[in-house]
């Protein structure tokens, strides 16, 4: 083998062993993890004969013209103290709190969590009905059937129509395909738009998914990708697999990885295709409130607060990289305004710093369109299955 070869080969295998030292040493290997919320327990007693009615009330708009004066930084100030409590032992950790939490604050503390936690409950015992109504059908046999039978049930009821009888139906949860990143509307991120819409996107589909999981003890774990959410699931028979609610479809690794934008240092550095704690998952919502928060007051008012959230975001989820971009980003504004002071030295290497720890993780940006192209993809490749079959 030539000398100039074998140098770079040394070299490769410098820069993989120094990547894997970047990434966090596993609590456990998966195939042995168990969910972060909720333990294998029987059923939890008689299953309800009635579904309560969802209600249909109206997601409220934001105040039209919001001000740092007004009460919206102290929605988002009550917010954050008790994400804050959640994650360092405080408070119970609950993601469905969590969710509501950074969504209630984006409208000034005006949404009802009765009425949240009333339309969640509804679903979760819908559940639980259809998970009765087909055991007998279900053809699994292994020692986890109970488990397997509750996440098929949630994932029946989210993407088909349930008839409930006497004209009564509940109709699936379906994707929308307009202003999926909530660029023009935050509120298209919300679940608790999707509750009242039945249309979502994979920010919040998977969050009522993962929400409704845990309510029925369900084990469901989410799972990152570039600009993207999924969920990961496991089963004694198959092992780990994926279910993607965009579609209706469970595609395995070596698709996400190849269609979705993935590279082998994305992995290795933690940053995507790996399952999320229960903590890890209350960071997700933490930054959400962040995103919030500027939508509200705009990037220079909310400066201060993006970097408290993320900051903290980042202790307990060092390699989210939602945390880290927008880390980067308030770091950048704050460079940009301080550029004719006397500290605009250290902000610029505060701000260099944070882009060069996320260039070393492997991210790159996928461009708005090419995840618009990955979509419809996504939706084809169901599509031509289902002729094929």
């Amino acid at each position: 083998m030539p000398h100039t070869t074998r140098f770079l080969l040394y070299c490769l295998l410098l820069a993989l062993s120094a990547a894997c030292a970047r990434r966090p040493v596993a609590l456990e290997p998966l195939a042995l993890r168990s969910s972060a919320y909720h333990v294998a327990v029987p059923d939890r007693g008689p299953v309800p004969t009635q579904l309560p009615g969802l209600r249909r009330a109206a997601v409220p708009a934001p105040v039209a013209v919001p001000s740092a004066a007004d009460i919206t930084h102290d929605a988002y100030e009550q917010a954050y103290q008790e994400l804050a409590k959640m994650l360092d032992g405080r408070y119970p950790l609950s993601f469905k709190r969590a969710v509501f939490l950074s969504e209630n604050a984006y409208f000034d503390n005006r949404l009802s969590y009765e009425e949240f936690n009333t339309n969640i409950t509804a679903l979760s015992q819908l559940a639980r009905l259809l998970k009765t109504a087909n055991d007998p059908y279900l053809l699994y046999e292994r020692a986890d059937k109970e488990l397997v039978a509750r996440n098929a049930a949630i994932f029946m009821m989210m993407k088909d129509t349930t008839r409930l009888g006497k004209g009564r139906q509940v109709l699936p949860f379906r994707y929308d395909f307009e202003d999926f990143n909530g660029d023009s509307d935050w509120r298209q991120m919300f679940v608790s738009k999707l509750l009242v819409a039945h249309k979502g996107n994979c920010h919040s589909l998977p969050f009522l998914y993962k929400i409704i999981a845990d309510e029925n003890g369900a084990p469901t774990w989410l799972s990152l990708a570039p600009n993207h959410i999924y969920l990961k699931q496991h089963n004694l028979k198959d092992g780990w697999y994926n279910t993607e609610l965009t579609s209706r479809t469970f595609p395995n690794d070596a698709w996400l990885t190849a269609s979705g934008y993935i590279s082998k240092e994305t992995i290795v550095s933690g940053i995507y295709m790996d399952t999320l704690s229960a903590k890890q998952n209350v960071v997700l919502c933490l930054v959400d409130l962040a995103k919030g928060y500027e939508r509200r007051l705009g990037p220079a008012s909310a400066e201060s607060f993006t970097l408290k959230c993320t900051e903290l975001a980042l202790q307990y989820f060092p390699h989210y990289i939602n945390a880290q971009l927008l880390r980067a980003e308030a770091l950048r504004h704050r460079f940009e305004r301080q550029q004719s002071t006397v500290t605009s030295q250290q902000a610029f290497a505060a701000m260099e710093a944070a882009y060069t720890h996320i260039f070393e993780t492997g991210y790159r940006e996928m461009p708005a369109q090419m995840y618009a192209d990955w979509l419809q993809a996504v939706v084809r490749e169901k599509a031509k299955y289902q002729t094929q079959h």
